[in-house]
């Protein structure tokens, strides 16, 4: 039974999967990879790819992707000099008035230094060969195509998987590089999108809404998702009394709906059609043509919110940027909120790391029992 993991994006939010796979690395010591179909979007884009292309035992390949975190910082990521960032913000402001054609595209971060940073961890070439030796099935990253408005998952994996076309979600088969992975993490506005053939492409989670189906038509027959959200786990906190929302709250909102709630959707989505497979007979599912499975999916999401856990490291952001964020309330939650995707600290995310591996601690059994699922036979559905 193919086992495919979905890494969903979020920005340094994604520090928190790198724990959840160091719990399970932890579990299993001595396994290859347990993932043959991987599909990353975002930030998680750059875990997908460091996973495909590491070491071929899993412990030592999740190892070294924890250094990677752990010792992360925005200067690694972004140019954070006052004098870059007004640059940045200028050329935006500029290009709001005066139009210039066949100006390269801006953004208000100048991401660069993330492009040096995977030229130096990422090896391409060991994901190609870990597909030829038959250890990976598929490596899929999601982007969105800001001409046509196309979510694309760029494919690379066994020659009998095919391209495919659904409305506006597509996958396609390609050699992947490195400007698969940046234009995946180029968070709309913030970092610039990538010129890919003839389009420029963004965010993967940009119009995104189903993130498991491309795990499914890439051979996955169940899939481990790992979230950066705790929607599920944490209510909801209403002030009193409510102020009027600043820009730094509304921008916040608008990123947590992209990078947060449709996944969730996605899952609740898969979760329904499961149980209604479960009560529709055998045969009746084959006189409708049904050619449908329930699908084996296992969530593990924080088991607290990052927002609190963003609000004790803001200091390591900018000035300018702590100011764009609405980060002058230190407490404020919706700027901890959206500092989150920004908040490449140590500091934040080595409690991201801890927080994913105690997470993966407490589903420990339904891990075991993820892995040790046996395959019925019968078709896989996919979304």
């Amino acid at each position: 039974m193919e086992t495919g993991i979905i890494l969903s994006g979020g920005g340094a939010r994604a520090a928190y999967q790198v724990g959840v796979l160091r719990g399970i690395s932890d579990m299993y010591p001595d396994w290859e990879n347990p993932f043959r179909v991987i599909v990353g979007t975002s930030a998680g884009a750059i875990n997908a790819v460091a996973m495909a292309g590491g070491h071929p035992i899993f412990r030592h390949n999740i190892s070294h992707l924890e250094s990677l975190w752990s010792e992360i910082s925005v200067e690694r990521i972004y140019k954070s000099q006052t004098l870059d960032l007004f640059r940045n913000m200028t050329g935006v402001a500029r290009r709001l008035f005066v139009a210039q054609k066949g100006a390269s595209p801006v953004a208000l971060l100048n991401n660069s230094p993330l492009r040096k940073m995977l030229e130096d961890e990422v090896d391409f070439d060991a994901i190609s060969s870990a597909i030829d030796e038959g250890r990976l099935s598929a490596l899929g990253i999601n982007a969105c195509g800001y001409s046509t408005g196309q979510n694309l998952c760029f494919f690379q994996g066994r020659d009998d998987l095919k391209s495919w076309t659904v409305g506006q979600r597509a996958g396609s088969r390609t050699r992947l590089k490195l400007d698969h992975v940046m234009a995946s993490a180029a968070i709309p506005t913030v970092f610039p999108p990538v010129l890919i053939n003839r389009e420029y492409f963004g965010d993967g989670v940009t119009r995104q809404m189903a993130h498991i189906s491309p795990a499914l038509r890439l051979g996955a027959e169940r899939v481990l998702v790992i979230g950066v959200s705790a929607n599920s786990m944490c209510p909801v906190e209403r002030p009193e009394p409510p102020g009027s929302p600043t820009f730094a709250q509304v921008i916040a909102q608008v990123f947590n709906g992209m990078f947060l709630d449709t996944l969730d959707y996605d899952i609740d989505r898969l979760r329904l059609i499961n149980r209604l497979l479960e009560l529709i007979p055998a045969d009746r599912q084959q006189e409708a043509g049904l050619d449908l499975k329930p699908v084996n999916v296992l969530e593990i999401s924080p088991s607290h919110q990052i927002n609190d856990i963003a609000a004790k490291y803001i200091d390591g952001m900018p000035l300018v940027l702590r100011n764009l964020v609405g980060a002058t309330d230190r407490h404020h939650g919706t700027a901890a909120s959206l500092a989150s995707y920004l908040l490449f600290d140590p500091r934040f995310c080595r409690e991201l790391i801890t927080l994913g591996y105690h997470d993966a601690q407490q589903h420990a059994n339904q891990i075991n029992r993820f892995f040790h699922e046996q395959p019925d036979g019968q078709p896989t559905a996919e979304g």
